[in-house]
C-alpha cells in the first residue's frame, strides 16, 4: 500500500477481528479429575466433564459402569466389588463399548432427586 496511514488503519480494525476469531476456535478444556475423585465427591465436579477410565460392567442401552484407571491397573476386577468411591455409573444409549476397554467419556454430571448422574454425550476408546 502507498499509504502508510491506510495501512495502520486497517491493521488497527482488522487484527481484532482475527485476535478475536482465533480466540473462539481454541477448544474449550473440559475438566479430567480421576474418576475416584468424582466418586467420592460428586457435588464438588457437578457440569462438564471428560473422565479417562475402564469399562466395567456394561447395560446395552443404558450406559456402564466406569472403573478409576490406577484402581483398575492395581487391583483388576477386584475394584468393582469394593465400597470405596472408585467408579460411576454413565448413562450412554449409544453402542455399548466392550468391558475392560479404555474409554474417555465426555458429558454433564447433574444431580437428580435420587442422587447423581453422568450423562454422556461423548465415548472415545482410548
Amino acid at each position: 500500500m502507498k499509504n502508510p496511514i491506510i495501512a495502520a488503519a486497517l491493521t488497527l480494525l482488522i487484527a481484532p477481528l482475527v485476535w478475536a476469531s482465533a480466540a473462539d476456535s481454541q477448544p474449550s478444556k473440559t475438566p479430567s479429575p480421576p474418576v475416584r475423585d468424582v466418586a467420592a465427591d460428586p457435588a464438588a465436579h457437578l457440569g462438564r466433564l471428560a473422565l479417562t477410565g475402564v469399562v466395567g460392567v456394561v447395560t446395552p442401552g443404558k450406559g456402564f459402569v466406569l472403573m478409576d484407571l490406577k484402581e483398575y491397573q492395581e487391583e483388576g476386577f477386584a475394584c468393582l466389588a469394593t465400597d470405596e468411591p472408585i467408579k460411576i455409573a454413565v448413562r450412554w444409549a449409544g453402542a455399548a463399548p466392550k468391558v475392560k476397554e479404555k474409554v474417555q467419556v465426555d458429558g454433564d454430571l447433574v444431580k437428580e432427586q435420587k442422587g447423581y448422574a453422568f450423562i454422556v454425550e461423548k465415548v472415545s476408546r482410548q
